[in-house]
């Protein structure tokens, strides 16, 4: 193997190199569902080193390793469950766990974290979320669902709907749609909305970028509209919060008014922005949405691995 592949940042991804990965996630279906055996990463071990909580991108990113053949160390709380309680720096629980794995991925709450993570380690590191920085991995399967779903990236147009300030998948998303020529709706409340380096950053690279806080026209126009829960665990104070719940609600009347059909994403989890009813419309996918996390997961597994070459 050559120089270690990281997985940090969408911004170090060309528009092939994300094809490529799609490509190989559609690949990898029939073992993600166990229909068919790989042996892929057969001896080599993932650990998966979280200090927030998650779901669907640990378990999925585990359900991919032993889907190909691997083997998983886990540390789900380590702030309270490894030698972080004791003081143990990031670098130096990096370079212990780097011995015993052949990948790492990483949630922390400090942005840069991963970067960091990164620079010391000997394995590649993928990155689960640093803070409200970047989640490249939720991106990547982000794009799969929205070709799987439209058959096409190129030439839709996608509206972000909710909490951009504190959202590290808005930042990767966009960055990642940069690669393509789409149109990106941000809906927000003012005082939630994406960094102005985010966006400067993204129109620099030709993305058409626009900005409200009305959800009304981008249901009307938009292909694909993706809504983010108000993230009361990163606010400041509860009052803060309080200004903001709420903000946004799509529910089914919403979805059936515009009589065409609209593909409804949500990172998950979701509370109060998804109105139950929205769960049967035929575009709500972000059920299939969090399977496609483990294809594409597998997919970044494999080539951090140096198993696969992409076309």
């Amino acid at each position: 193997m050559g120089s270690i592949r990281h997985v940090v940042s969408m911004k170090t991804f060309s528009r092939k190199e994300i094809d490529g990965i799609l490509d190989l996630g559609d690949s990898l279906e029939a073992a993600a569902w166990g229909e068919k055996e790989s042996h892929l990463l057969a001896g080599k071990v993932l650990a998966t080193l979280f200090y927030e909580p998650s779901t669907r991108t640990r378990l999925s990113f585990e359900s991919a390793m032993l889907r190909l053949g691997g083997q998983v160390i886990s540390v789900a709380d380590a702030k309270r469950t490894s030698s972080v309680w004791k003081g143990e720096t990031l670098a130096d629980t990096i370079r212990t766990i780097a011995n015993y794995s052949d990948v790492i991925v990483l949630r922390h709450p400090q942005n840069g974290a991963a970067a960091l993570a990164a620079e010391v380690s000997s394995v590649p590191i993928l990155n689960g979320g640093d803070g409200a920085n970047e989640h490249p991995t939720q991106a990547l399967l982000d794009l799969l669902t929205i070709r799987r779903e439209r058959g096409r990236i190129d030439g839709l147009t996608v509206a972000l709907v909710g909490d951009h300030k504190h959202s590290r998948v808005t930042n990767s998303l966009a960055f990642a749609l940069a690669n393509y020529d789409v149109k990106l709706i941000l809906v927000n409340p003012p005082s939630l909305a994406v960094s102005r380096e985010t966006v400067e950053y993204v129109q620099g690279k030709g993305l058409s970028v626009e900005e409200t806080s009305d959800l009304g026209g981008p249901m009307k126009r938009a292909d694909v509209v993706y809504i983010f829960r108000i993230q009361k665990e990163r606010f400041a104070s509860p009052e803060e919060y309080e200004k903001v719940k709420g903000a946004y609600r799509i529910d089914r009347t919403m979805v059936d008014a515009g009589g065409r059909d609209i593909t409804i994403m949500h990172p998950m989890p979701h509370v109060d922005e998804l109105s139950p009813d929205v769960d049967t419309y035929p575009g709500a996918c972000y059920f299939r949405q969090s399977f496609n996390g483990v294809l594409l997961r597998m997919a970044l597994l494999a080539w951090v691995l140096d198993k696969v070459e992409l076309d």
